[in-house]
């Protein structure tokens, strides 16, 4: 890869434009977001020297380690992502990022909204690939009405299944949403190579080419088409989310020579995404637009607890995608700006996915929505170094804790209970409506969540339950869960029996499947 400061001084030549308004639009930056799927908190190199191999989760490796250590997917994860790295070096990454939700398209709801998907009635999976209700604005729309170019490639998620191939119904398409070029599809995953279900706009299309290439080449080929326009480019990598069984192109696979299959493979899915970003990157470079381009690079979730994704998965947090602990929601975030921003700086604030799109507006001038509510705030006081305070004052989830993404992949997804977490600074309050317990952490000394502090923080557990109950009383509730599944949250009901505070580190039968 080519410096990122050697790009910079190339893109400084942008020509002048002979018409004023056309100028004037072209003075916006483009935003390049990059939103993988299911890479965990720990494989992103980054990361690294914020965790130790020892606290890595014990219970995967003992069950699914067998032919490789975890000294090696540390250096498998530095060695997939130099490109990702560099950026991450000449930005600012974030160290306690989050998304709206454990799985994707409530995530991705989230994200696209910037608010709590929550608000909406979207809960679960089942509800989110509903869509957004047709009522509700998606950012793309707002950046459409500004000048916008908006082109995305790859995963949707967000749109009714109409057939059997998953196009969308009226409405729920992304040309409906903002968006003016589509290449990728609509469903929780995809198979690499000749998939069914790819989409250019509204046709069924076919292709062979592995599918992380295939987004990266669309996704410049529509750069390329919109030079001197302001633009998004939305990369939603179906990388590195199952099926994960086919080989990786060669030139990937190549690259990563340890003794296990396992290792090789999804070191070199991820090396895909790396160059995919390069490749990006240096489109930008040549067209003269890398000086105005801002890189947001984030997960959907965490890493799920199958063999097929290595570690080092969650790192130190306890719990995969799915679940109601940290390495469900905790997520790799990094924003690159050229030297508009602070350079190698980390951040631990509280931040979100819901962030993206406010911290893009503020850059690119463009008003928030006002006729509808937004939770997710601006970063680029943080960006510029010009503030140090939260960024949100607490965060809230409410999600299933299901087993069907855990290490023994339970099928669990229609039955699985509810459950909340709030963060407020380094304290965690989780409640579980299977064990009807509450577990409190200190997540500055106790990571993996094992040690429950309920008794000694009982004042500060009390204000937290009220966060919850506050929010969810402001929220949708759940448009299509089974009410029999959820309920019970609404403990703020005086006519539901209290629930049971668990001592110690007791655990619901159910929560087992964790660090």
């Amino acid at each position: 890869m080519k410096n990122v400061s050697t790009l910079l001084l190339s893109g400084l030549t942008a020509a002048i434009l002979p018409n004023n308004a056309v100028a004037k639009a072209t003075q916006k930056p483009n935003l390049v977001l990059v939103f993988v799927d299911d890479l965990g908190w720990g494989s992103f190199a980054p990361n690294l020297a914020d965790f130790t191999t020892a606290e890595l989760n014990q219970d995967f490796i003992k069950k699914f380690v067998k032919d490789y250590t975890p000294e090696e997917s540390f250096e498998a994860a530095k060695a997939a992502m130099p490109t990702i790295i560099n950026y991450t070096n000449e930005g600012v990454r974030f160290r306690n990022a989050y998304v709206t939700a454990n799985v994707s398209a409530p995530s991705r709801a989230g994200m696209l909204t910037s608010s709590y998907q929550q608000r909406y009635g979207l809960y679960t999976n089942t509800e989110a690939e509903s869509g957004v209700p047709l009522n509700i604005f998606m950012m793309p729309q707002l950046l459409k009405q500004e000048g916008y170019m908006n082109g995305i490639f790859g995963k949707w998620h967000n749109g009714n299944r109409t057939d059997e191939i998953y196009t969308c119904s009226p409405g729920h398409h992304p040309l409906d949403h903002g968006f003016d070029y589509f290449f990728g599809f609509n469903s929780h995953g995809t198979s690499y190579y000749n998939s069914p279900i790819l989409f250019q706009n509204r046709k069924n299309v076919q292709c062979s080419e592995y599918t992380t290439d295939k987004f990266t080449n669309e996704a410049i080929q529509f750069i390329d088409n919109n030079k001197g326009k302001p633009k998004l480019v939305y990369l939603p990598y179906n990388a590195v989310h199952g099926p994960l069984g086919a080989p990786a192109p060669d030139k990937y696979l190549k690259r990563f020579n340890y003794g296990s299959k396992l290792l090789n493979n999804y070191s070199a899915y991820i090396a895909a995404i790396d160059d995919g970003i390069e490749a990006v990157m240096q489109k930008m470079e040549s067209i003269g637009e890398l000086d105005k381009t801002v890189l947001i690079f984030m997960s959907d979730n965490g890493a799920p607890g199958g063999a097929a994704a290595t570690l080092p998965k969650n790192g130190p947090f306890s719990g995969f995608k799915g679940q109601n602990y940290q390495g469900g929601n905790h997520v790799p975030m990094f924003i690159w700006y050229g030297d508009k921003i602070k350079k190698g700086m980390v951040c631990d604030q509280l931040v979100s996915s819901m962030d993206i799109f406010p911290t893009f507006f503020d850059i690119a001038g463009i008003n928030l929505p006002k006729n509808q509510k937004v939770d997710g705030k601006s970063l680029l006081p943080i960006l510029q170094g010009k503030s140090t305070k939260e960024v949100h004052d607490y965060l809230v989830w409410m999600f299933q804790q299901a087993e069907n993404w855990g290490m023994g992949n339970i099928k669990d997804q229609s039955v699985a209970k509810a459950a909340f977490m709030v963060r407020r600074g380094n304290a965690e309050l989780r409640y579980f409506v299977e064990s009807n317990s509450f577990f409190y952490n200190d997540l500055s000394k106790d990571r993996d969540e094992k040690i429950n502090l309920i008794d000694s923080n009982s004042e500060e557990a009390e204000e937290m339950k009220t966060i919850f109950r506050n929010w969810f009383l402001e929220m949708k509730k759940p448009i299509a869960w089974k009410k029999e599944l959820w309920q019970k949250i609404q403990f703020c009901d005086k006519s539901i029996p209290p629930v049971v505070q668990l001592q110690g580190d007791e655990r619901g039968k159910k929560n087992k499947n964790k660090k």
